[in-house]
């Protein structure tokens, strides 16, 4: 494949926009956009990263639903079901 200059600021906008440490208006100004929108099309979800969040969220204990004190229990059961 022939890379150009081109290939090389995508990968590296692509990289700076899902770097947790830049915001997006430092990866804007960085990358000379005249609009935010432009610069937030790099943001997009690595299938890598997709996956790592999605092991880490199963792996953690299920949380049981608390309900706020203000609701009455029984409405609670007749709208969700008894647990």
């Amino acid at each position: 494949m022939n890379w150009t200059l081109h290939n090389a600021r995508h990968t590296a906008a692509t990289r700076f926009a899902r770097d947790p440490a830049m915001t997006l208006a430092e990866v804007q100004t960085i990358l000379r956009h005249a609009h935010i929108t432009t610069t937030a099309l790099y943001t997009v979800v690595g299938l890598d990263d997709l996956v790592d969040k999605l092991a880490e969220h199963y792996g953690r204990p299920a949380q049981p639903a608390a309900w706020s004190q203000q609701y009455d229990p029984q409405d609670v059961a007749v709208v969700f079901g008894a647990r």
